[in-house]
């Protein structure tokens, strides 16, 4: 016979990673609202820190829980993608106000579609999935916007940009949140089983 504890998934590791790109996101939308003068040149390269920064907390995360979640291609993918787009970024200082919304808006996008997927995944883990699910929509939505044409909601492209680092660093923290209980559940349920064992 099985050992219950076994056919138990292990707890997610590290969930804290993806409190922190959360945070940095935020972070990066507030300080894009704080100075909507900034040229460019200082976006692109900030914009490309921050990706690359978030990416590579991705990747650690996805293959830190590779046999603990059962969509981490996605994060991982998600992480490869914006570590690419990052470099893209930091190899293109003479960026212009053309391609930088091209650059971010799919970086976005990807991202939100990732957040989408883990929002249904969660789904199955009977954890409350529908804001992480609507916040991502928008994310998808507001991406779009950034790759068709900010002028078109009559927003400018910096408000714009603020609002969708804003939005992915809600949708962030709010799954690392989700995950910190799917952590929490497992851990009970592990401890649960070995004192019926005990008895």
């Amino acid at each position: 016979m099985s050992n219950p504890i076994k056919s138990l998934k292990n707890s997610i590791k590290h969930w804290y990673l993806v409190t922190i790109i959360g945070a940095v996101f935020i972070i990066l939308g507030i300080w894009v609202f704080q100075t909507p003068m900034a040229s460019y040149l200082l976006l692109a390269t900030i914009f490309s820190i921050s990706f690359i920064t978030t990416g590579v907390a991705e990747i650690a995360f996805a293959l830190g829980n590779r046999e603990r979640l059962e969509n981490w291609g996605w994060y991982l993918a998600s992480g490869g993608f914006s570590t690419l787009i990052g470099i893209l970024l930091l190899s293109n200082p003479g960026l212009s106000m053309v391609t930088l919304p091209l650059y971010v808006g799919f970086g976005v996008l990807f991202r939100a579609i990732a957040g989408i997927s883990f929002a249904l995944s969660l789904k199955d883990t009977g954890t409350e999935y529908q804001s992480l699910l609507w916040l991502s929509i928008g994310g998808v939505i507001l991406a779009f916007l950034l790759i068709y044409n900010p002028g078109f909601v009559g927003m400018t492209l910096v408000t714009l940009t603020a609002l969708v680092f804003i939005l992915l660093g809600i949708v962030a923290i709010i799954f690392s949140l989700k995950l910190k209980d799917v952590h929490k559940k497992v851990k009970e349920a592990k401890e649960a089983i070995k004192e019926n064992l005990a008895d």
